[in-house]
């Protein structure tokens, strides 16, 4: 699968090399062979273990649908008024996610495995230490992602310390969305400004600095499909 990821050269690198140290971000376009993008895709849509994650009572925390619907209509009805009373204060999410286990599963998707094997291969490592100028990256942390109607993430940046995070990147694979179904990577100044916002596409890669501050905006109940995605950090250190 490694050879299938086209890394962008000549022109193409250069323009999004521009655009990074200029704008601390930039988005690549095509980066899977079709076929091999298509086969991920599917991967996503037919996989069967996300979990709901979402912050309360001050830490992230994650429910399978079975747990979800062990709860009851009242417990689950509670657990979403605090979900919101936490987004309203700016803080909170609400999405489906998975992070692949460490070793191979017969359960898992093989193509899940191969996107992990090749954002942390040598070559893709490379490109984006030149597009970025960070020289220390050396890993990447993966996650599959998917943003259902309700779902969001709130307005922060990615800056963890400990874990040495350099640049944040998603990974698109939503076959088709329409901008007034939400679901937008917005970024903002610093001061908290709205700046502007990237929809959800289909075999791109999105790059940005992990101080840059973003949001997923919310799934409008009308949303056609999920958002889905890929995402995760290139940092220094290791995994």
């Amino acid at each position: 699968m490694k050879t299938s990821f086209r890394i962008p050269s000549g022109e193409a690198l250069a323009d999004a090399t521009q655009q990074y140290r200029e704008e601390a971000r930039t988005r690549v376009y095509q980066v899977w062979r079709p076929d091999v993008a298509q086969g991920i895709a599917t991967a996503m849509a037919s996989a069967v273990f996300y979990a709901n994650t979402f912050h309360v009572d001050g830490r992230t925390q994650l429910a399978t649908p079975d747990e979800l619907q062990k709860m009851g209509p009242q417990a689950r009805q509670q657990l979403g008024e605090k979900i919101n009373a936490g987004a309203a204060d700016g803080v909170g999410f609400l999405y489906e996610r998975y992070y692949l286990p460490e070793q191979p599963e017969a359960s898992v998707p093989e193509p899940l495995y191969g996107v992990a094997e090749t954002l942390n291969s040598e070559p893709v490592l490379a490109m984006v230490r030149e597009v970025s100028g960070i020289d220390d990256i050396s890993c990447a942390s993966m996650q599959v992602t998917r943003y259902r109607a309700g779902h969001f993430l709130t307005r922060h940046n990615d800056v963890v310390p400990a874990e040495q995070r350099r640049v944040a990147y998603v990974l698109g694979f939503t076959p088709r969305w329409h901008p007034d179904w939400g679901g937008l990577l917005q970024f903002y100044r610093q001061d908290g400004v709205p700046q502007d916002a990237w929809a959800p596409g289909f075999n791109d890669l999105m790059l940005f600095d992990v101080h840059r501050v973003h949001a997923v905006t919310y799934v409008a109940p009308f949303a056609g499909a999920p958002r889905q995605a890929i995402s995760g950090w290139f940092s220094a250190g290791s995994l």
